[in-house]
């Protein structure tokens, strides 16, 4: 009763045997045990009896099969490492460009944009404040310029 129930769920969603049938890139884990319970099974009726020959041939095509699902798979895998190798050296390439560029004594600026400015860290006169420091500076001058006034002012009124 309970084999005759296994059978109809295999029917309805297709058995184990319709992971051998998808792409290797769509496999999912439980089709991979799918698989494995098919071969498992055929290697058992193997031994079962007078099936041999049928058995052995289903046996041969499905594990002909796993390894072309393997293949795809390692095949895909190594491509997909070949273009992250490559992607990684062209980087590596930009940045030892990029080094060599921007080394002291390089004629050539960087574009960095509108709102950017490159300072030299060795140049005596390079700028050491903010503009909003600039004009915090500028603006308390001109209050103590205006106080200095007031109070030459006052000093004239007293002589």
């Amino acid at each position: 009763m309970q084999q005759g129930r296994e059978e109809e769920e295999e029917e309805e969603d297709g058995g184990p045997e319709r992971a051998l049938e998808k792409s290797p890139f769509q496999l999912t884990a439980a089709d991979v045990y799918d698989i494995s319970s098919v071969v498992g099974r055929d290697l058992l009726q193997l031994s079962a009896g007078p099936q041999v020959p049928a058995a052995l041939a289903r046996l041969q095509f499905r594990i002909v099969r796993v390894l072309e699902m393997l293949e795809a798979l390692v095949s895909e895998s190594s491509l997909a490492e070949e273009q992250l190798r490559m992607e990684r050296d062209s980087l590596r390439r930009e940045l030892e460009v990029l080094r060599t560029e921007g080394s002291p004594g390089s004629t050539q600026q960087l574009s960095l944009g509108p709102d950017k400015v490159v300072i030299d860290l060795t140049d005596p006169n390079r700028p050491r404040f903010t503009l909003q420091e600039l004009r915090d500076v500028l603006q308390e001058r001109n209050q103590l310029k205006a106080q200095l006034l007031v109070v030459q002012e006052e000093l004239q009124c007293y002589k």
